[in-house]
């Protein structure tokens, strides 16, 4: 084993490293703690371990002085007691190597059973420089800071942000071109109907289809059949195509329930607050509660998923219901910066966002703002406004731009690319 990883060690130092677009994650190179990098499959989290060692290159770390090892690599074969062979590998090949200086950047290192508390020994006792990251399908945020004993930072890496997006599109922003504002919107179309996998951005449609469905039947199975040991799969896969049809909506779990019992499905309903958790624990959805100053009458929730890819390849009912896509573009952009602090309001009327922080902010979103709608979401933003005692509101829509004035509060009527960027 240990001539293996002398070939994997000597292999990475004589190989190129890829330099790949920027993400908007700016991973730091020196906080004394174990960096650890977790999202959803395929958003690259493995390719901003390549960009930070491009960066310790770049600052003339000598590329012996780094060692990275794939543990999803099939020669592998260990547990976590015998990992030690790594550093004794990597000392017979570099003799007068100080391990003190040396980067370590272990991926997909939940693979290996008992790797914790090397990475704890490696830490506490040669080096601080440890890099890791894994799969939430095997190993869950609050599992690896408490087996890590709080020495770990971790890094959430959601998929591409619009201004990424344009970036991976080669697409420069240039507000006073013509030509760019006219093709900005076909761009801001395509990314709230497809999104954020960097690996599909320049595939055709039904190319796009195929591989989402391939993401979504391996985070299905391997990440919550096997690691759940879920039973009945047509039951959780009859689920979340029920989930997925309340999207930007308030849901309930005892009318999803009514309607997989009409499909002659019989189980305890508790099931479905398992599979809830299950979607939860994956980053494929997130559920958001209505606003109030008491936690206990949070209860009203709506539902939001992760990626609008696969709003399409699941339930093709989506292909054209652009004011969905974008409210949930909209959410995500939110979740991106605010967390745990994006509400939504029923106060009166409903109001899509509202941020409750020291200063509380309001959004309402709209996909094309006309005389039919035009009350009901202004209202929902002079409501809340009202409540909170704010002068502004920002209504987020696909292209109109302008600004409203009621009484004393405005609501900024902008475009989803304005906003975003």
């Amino acid at each position: 084993m240990k001539n293996i990883f002398k070939q994997i060690i000597s292999d990475f130092h004589e190989s190129e490293v890829k330099i790949w677009k920027e993400r908007d994650i700016n991973i730091p190179l020196d906080t004394k703690k174990i960096i650890s990098i977790i999202w959803p499959r395929r958003s690259w989290k493995s390719y901003l371990l390549f960009n930070t060692i491009n960066k310790l290159l770049k600052d003339l770390i000598e590329k012996t002085n780094i060692v990275y090892i794939n543990f999803e690599d099939e020669r592998i074969n260990i547990d976590g007691s015998e990992l030690q062979i790594i550093i004794d590998a990597y000392l017979e090949l570099y003799i007068d190597k100080e391990l003190e200086n040396t980067y370590f950047f272990f991926d997909e290192i939940q693979n290996i059973i008992g790797w914790e508390k090397f990475v704890r020994r490696l830490y506490d006792n040669i080096t601080t420089n440890i890099f890791i990251t894994w799969s939430n399908a095997k190993l869950l945020s609050k599992e690896i800071a408490t087996s890590l004993r709080w020495r770990s930072l971790t890094f959430e890496v959601l998929p591409l942000s619009f201004d990424e997006f344009l970036r991976f599109k080669d697409q420069k922003i240039n507000y006073h071109s013509t030509i760019w504002k006219a093709n900005i919107l076909n761009l801001q179309k395509e990314y709230i109907t497809w999104w954020w996998f960097p690996e599909i951005i320049n595939f055709e449609n039904d190319l796009k289809i195929k591989t989402l469905q391939e993401y979504f039947d391996v985070m299905l199975y391997n990440d919550i059949i096997e690691r759940y040991k879920v039973k009945d799969v047509s039951l959780l896969k009859n689920f979340v195509k029920q989930l997925i049809q309340t999207t930007t909506k308030e849901y309930s779990i005892n009318k999803i329930w009514n309607n997989l019992k009409s499909l002659w499905f019989k189980f305890d309903k508790n099931i479905l607050y398992n599979f809830i958790d299950y979607l939860d624990t994956i980053y494929f959805w997130k559920s958001l509660s209505k606003f109030d100053y008491s936690l206990s009458k949070q209860t009203l929730k709506k539902f939001y998923i992760f990626d609008n890819g696969f709003l399409n390849a699941i339930s093709f009912s989506f292909s054209d219901n652009y004011w969905k896509l974008l409210e949930n573009a909209v959410f995500i952009e939110l979740y991106r910066e605010f967390w745990e602090d994006v509400f939504f309001l029923k106060n009166g009327s409903e109001t899509d966002f509202v941020i409750n922080k020291k200063e509380n902010l309001v959004y309402q979103v709209c996909y094309d703002l006309n005389n039919e709608n035009y009350q009901r979401e202004i209202d929902g933003c002079v409501d809340a406004m009202d409540k909170f005692k704010l002068k502004k509101a920002i209504l987020i829509s696909f292209e109109q731009e302008e600004n409203i004035v009621i009484d004393w509060m405005s609501i900024e009527v902008l475009p989803f690319y304005k906003w975003v960027l």
